[in-house]
């Protein structure tokens, strides 16, 4: 398969799917191909020795054990570095995770799948044309990528495909004989891809991770999407009605609102720790059989609550699409849903939220005190307009008129600590 087989729009699989694997590492790279993901993304930087190593930033201390600048580094120093997957997706992977060399990356994924390859820095062009052609890499089944016009024209003088990242300049590109802008998601327009499409020329933009802002870049007319959670954003192949965390690994759509929360080994569970402020968490693998009636089912441990008993505790919010919820000052428009709080006094809360502002229209009476450490049973039933919530002996029932068509899950914690387990749709 070449780019030029690829249905519009496709998904690209941004530093090999950076919020469920461990960014540029061949073994994340064999995950994001065994799930089905055509397109591949690598940046790639030069080493001291003119080896040409695999990584976003232009120091290894964020992805790996060690500190110090990639360019320090020579391909037999750059082999022996050390990936701590737990330092930056919480467990789930072996030990012994190391950077790869972009030969490497050539010599298992070249003509297998498609690669798109970012050359970080002015002087990592030249030597990733070679490599790719020292090893036969078919043109067609690869898409290289550069903010340097100068790049993007060499590039093109050895006959390779290339985005222009960040910009939008539609008559430079078409003049130069570059057949891709890869502009920000905030930099896309309808306008833009209309010109651009009439001077043949193809849009990929970055980085989109929430299906609701796919879905208004697909609209004005994008290409392609990078995202670091590209399953999740190119379908619904892995949406499921249970939850997998006992397996402690980061499913499709498993997001940061506020707080992506963490695993906890010792129950095998997920969930928050304790912190003073409201957390919230997208869940977006999870989808009902059936969105207009369905219960949601799970189990809640409190295990710190921090502050008034009747204002803290878990929440699960239903929502018309992924926005986030508690968005920074200023998103608009916000969230639509209805906000669940079960409280650490047993009572339960249901609020309507709309643009993002929650506002309470129920609430129980009764409820007996959560006991710290101890898991309880939580339902969430919804049967035409209504919403009925248990847990223990509370219980509140809410009619809501505009039921979402298409329910999506958060969950989150409130000036607690919260761990979540043993979730099902039905």
């Amino acid at each position: 398969m070449d780019f030029a087989d690829l249905r519009r729009p496709f998904v690209i699989a941004h530093r090999g799917g950076a919020l469920q694997v461990p960014e540029h590492t061949l073994e994340g790279y064999r995950v994001a191909v065994g799930q089905g993901l055509p397109v591949i993304e690598q940046d790639v930087l030069v080493l001291a020795d003119g080896g040409l190593g695999v990584m976003h930033d232009g120091t290894v201390d964020r992805m790996t054990t060690s500190s110090g600048n990639v360019a320090d580094h020579t391909s037999v120093s750059w082999k022996q570095l050390d990936i701590d997957a737990s330092a930056t997706l919480g467990g789930g992977w072996p030990d012994g995770l190391r950077p790869p060399l972009f030969d490497e990356v050539l010599t298992e994924f070249g003509n297998r799948v498609l690669l798109c390859a970012e050359a970080k820095g002015t002087d990592a062009m030249a030597p990733m044309l070679a490599a790719l052609e020292r090893r036969g890499v078919r043109r067609g089944a690869v898409l290289l990528q550069s903010f340097s016009l100068a790049d993007c024209r060499l590039a093109r003088s050895r006959g390779w495909e290339v985005v222009w990242l960040g910009s939008t300049d539609v008559a430079r590109a078409a003049a130069e004989g570059i057949g891709w802008l890869g502009p920000e998601a905030g930099q896309v327009t309808a306008a833009l891809c209309t010109r651009a499409h009439a001077a043949g020329i193809e849009v990929a933009c970055h980085t989109v991770n929430r299906r609701y802002r796919r879905d208004a870049l697909v609209a004005d007319g994008v290409d392609a999407v990078f995202s670091d959670d590209p399953v999740y954003l190119a379908g619904d192949a892995a949406r499921r009605t249970t939850d997998l965390f006992a397996r402690q690994v980061w499913l499709p759509g498993m997001q940061a609102d506020t707080d992506r929360g963490r695993f906890f080994p010792d129950d095998r569970s997920w969930g928050f720790a304790a912190s003073d402020d409201a957390t919230s968490a997208l869940l977006g693998f999870l989808a009902p059989p059936e969105p207009a009636a369905f219960t949601l089912r799970l189990r809640v441990r409190l295990d710190e609550a921090r502050g008034d008993p009747h204002a803290c505790g878990a929440s699960v919010l239903l929502s018309a699409d992924d926005r986030p919820f508690l968005p920074p000052p200023g998103v608009s428009p916000g969230v639509e849903g209805l906000l669940v709080l079960l409280r650490a006094d047993g009572t339960i809360g249901v609020s309507c939220v709309s643009d993002g502002v929650a506002v309470p229209v129920a609430s129980s009476t009764e409820g007996a005190p959560l006991p710290a450490g101890r898991y309880v049973p939580l339902q969430v039933t919804v049967t035409g307009p209504d919403l009925t919530v248990r847990a223990g002996t509370a219980t509140v029932t809410v009619t809501d008129g505009g039921v979402r068509p298409v329910p999506v899950v958060h969950l989150g914690s409130v000036s607690a600590g919260v761990r979540f387990t043993d979730l099902e749709l039905t």
